[in-house]
């Protein structure tokens, strides 16, 4: 039996008190919904729709996976959300149904599902929490028979006493999961069609379902607020940080360094307190990243040092053996091996070759009010200390630029470059 996945995030997210959907909050470099996506695809499970409501097309437009969307156009409760996607939903399947706002889900879990079900109608999944405030609560028999799921609202006190919680992870066979759908009313204190109906219809008509307890209840923190984002980011934090500490990556204050999901670090890397490497970083085996580095979309080649206060910018690519040192900022280049920018230096639009060394103070002048325009320094260049190179500009191999110089025309290969004006001393001038 195939499986689907139908994952629910049309909300607006009304705690989050953002404009942006509440799934579209980012963790780690991705949206929430993302993550979610994306722990499907890990497990093996590519048949995915998307319940999308507010601001339904910026959700559709900031996604590219292959997934299908489906417009909950009106809010009216989980139950009509995914009924809203019944024409998606094939009786022959089994229809796994998650949370885009639950972005710690494990897909060890997910694949496991399947199993879990065996020959039962289906599963429901549970935690137990300290504090279950705002959780329905899972109501079972002696045997641990599934019984009823009761949201808060509606539950008594002795209901609320309860601390085991639904996770909002259902997997369903799709002919039940469309016949219990069909026949769920909104007859509760929020007049919502609650999802949790279906299996309590399952349950009264004798199917067996499954209540599966996880331990771990982190993976299934949902966030609905700004505070429970950040409890969120921190948790994923903590584990992308011990993944690379397993590899093999020494991480000199783990509190301190931020690494985004999708980074490469391989091992051998050491990375110092204050680091932030953002997007889809990649960084080679013996390089050494200095206190408060920041990469974003970098990728940084073998046994280089970069930092400290370095901030190399998208579109980066830093050969083997570089030194970008303290107060450099790259954007969208490329250095070749060997190559060296000490110091307080801005490479923009540019392409270096191997062994070049750009000085003290110099600067790529690569925008001129409209467009960017590109600079070249080829193999084994010298730029001096305080350079201007006004693109578009070509330094040829070996050339040496003179300290101070201002260059707007091309260098050509060996060629001492001098741009500046002879000094001039004024005698008595005070």
């Amino acid at each position: 039996m195939s499986t689907k996945a139908i994952i629910l995030a049309a909300g607006k997210g009304k705690r989050m008190n953002s404009a942006l959907p509440k799934v579209m909050h980012t963790i780690l470099g991705k949206p929430m919904l993302h993550h979610v996506i994306e722990s499907c695809f890990n497990a093996n499970i590519r048949d995915v729709t998307v319940i999308v409501g507010h601001d339904a097309q910026s959700v559709v437009d900031s996604t590219k996976y292959a997934v299908d969307f489906v417009v909950q156009h009106e809010q009216l409760g989980t139950g009509h959300a995914v009924l809203s996607a019944k024409d998606s939903i094939a009786p022959s399947q089994q229809v796994l149904i998650l949370c885009g706002d639950t972005p710690l889900i494990s897909p060890k879990l997910l694949e496991l599902l399947p199993k879990i079900k065996g020959s039962a109608q289906g599963v429901v999944v549970s935690t137990t929490l300290e504090n279950p405030t705002g959780y329905g609560r899972i109501i079972v028999d002696d045997n641990r028979a599934f019984e009823a799921i009761v949201e808060e609202r509606d539950a008594s006190s002795a209901q609320r006493a309860i601390r085991e919680i639904n996770t909002g992870i259902f997997l369903f066979d799709g002919e039940h999961l469309l016949a219990g759908l069909e026949k769920i009313t909104n007859n509760n204190d929020q007049g919502e069609y609650y999802l949790t109906d279906v299996p309590k219809l399952m349950a009264a008509n004798g199917l067996k379902l499954v209540v599966h307890h996880e331990p771990d209840s982190a993976q299934f923190l949902g966030v609905n607020s700004q505070r429970q984002l950040a409890d969120a980011a921190e948790i994923m934090r903590k584990t992308v940080i011990d993944r690379h500490l397993d590899n093999g990556v020494q991480i000199l204050d783990p509190q301190s360094t931020h690494i985004d999901a999708d980074v490469i670090v391989e091992s051998g890397v050491i990375i110092h307190p204050g680091v932030i490497l953002q997007s889809k970083c990649h960084i080679a085996a013996g390089t050494v990243l200095l206190p408060y580095t920041v990469a974003d979309s970098a990728v940084v080649g073998k046994n280089c040092q970069v930092g400290p206060f370095a901030y190399l910018r998208g579109g980066t690519v830093i050969g083997d053996y570089c030194r970008v040192g303290d107060f450099v900022e790259v954007k969208n280049s490329t250095l070749g091996n060997n190559t060296k920018a000490s110091h307080l230096a801005y490479i923009g639009d540019a392409e270096l070759g191997d062994d070049v060394n750009f000085g003290c103070g110099a600067i790529t002048v690569n925008y001129d009010g409209e467009n960017k325009h590109k600079t070249t320094v080829e193999d084994g260049a010298f730029i001096g200390s305080n350079v201007n190179l006004v693109a578009p500009v070509k330094i040829g191999k070996s050339a040496f630029v003179a300290a101070g110089s201002t260059v707007t025309n091309e260098v050509p290969s060996k060629a001492l470059a001098i741009a500046r004006q002879r000094q001039i001393n004024k005698e008595n001038w005070k």
